[in-house]
This record gives C-alpha cells, structure tokens and sequence, in this order.
C-alpha cells in the first residue's frame, strides 16, 4: 500500500491534496514515507538532461527550496520534500510543477525513448553486416 501525503505543520491539507493529487496523476508519486514527492525524466540525450537539471537548479537557487537530483546518461530522477518543517509543503508541489515545465521545454520523452548505456543495436546498414 502506498503511503499517505504527510503534510508539514501549518500546512493547509485542503488547499494541498489537489495540488498534490494533480501531481500525481502526471506521473509524480510519494516517496516511501509520505513526506515527498518524486519523479523520473527520460531524455534523448545526455547534454538534454543535464541541460534540464541546470533549468531546475537555476529555479530552485532563486526559490532557495532544493531537490535531490540523480542525473544518469538519460534520465533524470527528482525528489522534492522539505525539511523544516518536516513533510511536504507548497514549495515542493511548485517545484514539482516547474520540473515538469521545464521537461517539457527541454524535450523530455517516454521511458523508452531514453538514451540508454552502452552500444547501440546494430542496423542493417551499420558496416560489416
């Protein structure tokens, strides 16, 4: 059973829970204690995620409110939560929206469309075939 959002004191529940639930229906889920939500990006390239960290990084710099980002060759994973107070928070669901602004821009794709490691298939046209 998936975790219940656990939202930080003072927090208006509310006002929240749509947001929060809009979120979720975009792909973004709770993490394992209810405290944060998180998501993955899937690029074509490598320079496109990092390009799009930089795009997040840059918002969260001005909004001082900062994810946990794992950048891999063309994925890019982000968790929003906040620590004082404990729990989620407006911040986290404003930058959760910006990130997937932002994906948008940078020209995110399906989880298969991703570059992935290593050599690519070979193709019929591809020497010594």
């Amino acid at each position: 059973m998936a975790a219940a959002p656990k939202f930080a004191r003072g927090m208006d529940k509310g006002q929240l829970q749509p947001e929060l639930d809009s979120l979720l229906e975009q792909g973004w889920v709770l993490d394992e204690d209810g405290m944060g939500v998180k998501k993955t990006y899937y690029f074509k390239t490598y320079f496109k995620a990092v390009s799009f960290v930089n795009v997040v990084a840059s918002q969260s710099a001005a909004k001082k409110h900062h994810p946990t980002i794992t950048v891999r060759i063309g994925s890019v994973d982000i968790h929003w939560t906040t620590h004082q107070p404990r729990g989620l928070t407006d911040k986290d669901l404003t930058m959760a929206q910006h990130c997937d602004e932002a994906a948008e821009l940078m020209g995110a794709v399906e989880k298969d469309q991703g570059k992935k490691c290593g050599p690519s298939s070979p193709t019929p046209s591809s020497p010594g075939l």
